[in-house]
């Protein structure tokens, strides 16, 4: 069996996965496990798994089963135990969806702007690469994971609908929201940053113009300018658009386009990043 590539965008909310058969996203909510005496289904990717030692819910079902709050794992570093289960599950689902059979996999992963940095990039790659042993839903996988690659989210989404010259990019997740500057597809560190506010820390979609003023201190801070192109990526574009436009002159979503098998795909905006690490995984790996 031949090796798949894959971007996973592993978010403190939802993760998105984008490979070669198309997209697949889930609630990336993790609790302990206990026994059930009635096993209520909660949404479609409800799912028990035990990884490590470790036992637990994920999916939906963690969202209304958690006790301990542990279910958000909020932060600008995702180099820790949660990411790896949320990554083999994006795996698992992908794989159960399109294309059962495969073990071996390339990937390439997000960190947030403000901490990717060879140490940390390091540290999640390490977790990554090699084989795993996951049992979900009472069965038990085997996956390699053979190369791991981490590229700063927001920069990523770029390369789901690359443009040229210089242009900005608000990625807004659920915990931080990058904000990434690049010039004919180049980063440009002094422009560009992590913030550590994200829709489900600031009262969720209830308060989300608030957010977007909050992201349009952010940028100032930043010394954005107001005649440069912003495009936008994360599940409240949508709503936050309207917002940035009181300042900024040309603000516009990302649209990704997704080169699958079947051709060229169109996805909301909330896969930006998925679909620019698939599409780096596609230039790097095939």
């Amino acid at each position: 069996m031949s090796v798949l590539n894959l971007g996973i965008d592993a978010g403190n909310y939802r993760a998105k996965t984008a490979g070669p058969y198309g997209v697949d996203s889930y609630r990336t909510a993790i609790c302990s496990w206990f026994k059930r005496n009635i096993e209520e289904d909660f949404g479609e990717d409800d799912m028990e798994f035990e990884y490590n030692g470790r036992k637990g819910f994920a999916g939906t079902l963690a969202s209304y089963e958690d006790m301990f709050g542990e279910s958000g794992m909020y932060g600008d570093n995702k180099a820790h135990d949660d990411t790896v289960i949320r990554v083999l599950l994006a795996i698992y689902r992908y794989t159960q969806k399109y294309c059962p059979g495969f073990l071996r996999f390339n990937i390439i992963v997000g960190q947030p702007i403000a901490t990717h940095k060879p140490s940390e990039k390091k540290k999640l790659i390490d977790m990554l690469v090699g084989p795993h042993k996951i049992i979900v839903n009472r069965k038990t996988f085997h996956y390699t994971i053979e190369q791991v690659k981490v590229v700063a989210e927001g920069t990523g989404a770029f390369f789901a609908s690359p443009k040229s010259g210089r242009i900005h990019i608000i990625d807004i997740g659920s915990g931080t929201v990058n904000l990434a500057t690049l010039t004919d597809a180049k980063h440009i560190n002094q422009s560009s940053g992590t913030f550590n506010y994200g829709v489900e820390t600031t009262g969720g979609r209830d308060n989300v113009d608030n957010l977007a003023r909050a992201v349009i201190q952010s940028t100032t801070k930043l010394r954005w300018r107001e005649e440069e192109p912003i495009y936008v990526c994360g599940g409240v574009t949508e709503e936050v658009i309207p917002v940035l436009s009181e300042r900024y002159k040309n603000v516009q979503p990302i649209i990704p386009q997704l080169n699958s098998h079947n051709g060229m795909q169109i996805h909301l905006p909330t896969f930006a990043n998925a679909i620019g690490f698939y599409e780096l995984a596609r230039q790097l790996y095939e």
